[in-house]
């Protein structure tokens, strides 16, 4: 791997600004968990109502970012690698092996990353399969009773109309047949919001795990090049 030529500089400073710029992956992590602070929550129940097509667009933004990230992480170690060596050129052999043994290391590490990345994008795009394909099945569903009982509504509006001594009654009880049909609708619709939230916060707790490991793996990189990584901003602050 070819490493960018670093900047001009007559001491050996560590400037993370000319290494490497915040992480899309975090970013698009710490999106998804402004949406569902800021959520809009439905009345009278603990759900909350999030924009799918946002939440999927920023699921496809860190699918696309990973690689990056990893790219930096590359950046990082060979830019420690050269800090190394400026500051002591008398030990030339020995960063030699280290620097061996440091993309012997990187390398397990890509490797490794890559396959927790595969494992949690298969991962949740079969949770987002699932629940959109339950959530489509449950909409189905409650449009076809929603269907069936305004169906049976006008048939018994039509039948109590017949007899023109009870219209008004029988006015009032297609409006309450109508009603029923309209509430009942709505809470099996509720219900599938209720699943699809559940999904997603599985999701959300997948992709913090995920964050978890990654960023265990870069302090893990920076202890072993003696590179203090409290001074590398992660953070999409």
């Amino acid at each position: 791997m070819t490493n960018p030529e670093m900047p001009n500089s007559t001491e050996d400073t560590w400037d993370d600004s000319t290494v490497y710029g915040p992480s899309t992956v975090i970013a698009a992590l710490d999106q998804i968990q402004v949406l569902i602070d800021q959520a809009r929550q439905v009345p009278l129940s603990a759900s909350i109502i999030l924009n799918k097509a946002e939440i999927l667009d920023l699921l496809d933004q860190a699918r696309e970012a990973l690689p990056d990230d990893l790219l930096q992480a590359d950046l990082l170690v060979a830019d420690a690698d050269q800090v190394m060596g400026r500051a002591d050129s008398t030990a030339e052999f020995t960063l030699a092996e280290a620097n061996a043994r440091a993309e012997s290391t990187l390398q397990r590490a890509d490797e490794k990353a890559e396959h927790i990345v595969a494992n949690a994008t298969q991962q949740a795009e079969r949770t987002i399969a699932r629940a959109d394909e339950e959530a489509e099945t449950t909409l189905q569903q409650a449009r076809a009773e929603a269907e069936a009982i305004l169906v049976d509504a006008n048939a018994q509006a039509e039948r109590l109309i017949t007899t023109e001594n009870i219209t008004r009654m029988a006015e009032d009880r297609a409006r309450e047949i109508v009603t029923e049909a309209r509430e009942q609708d709505q809470r099996l619709r509720e219900g599938a919001d209720d699943y699809v939230e559940k999904s997603l916060s599985e999701l959300s707790g997948l992709l913090a795990e995920l964050q978890r490991r990654t960023q265990a793996g870069r302090r893990t990189l920076a202890e072993r090049h003696g590179v203090n990584f409290t001074e590398i901003e992660l953070d999409n602050d």
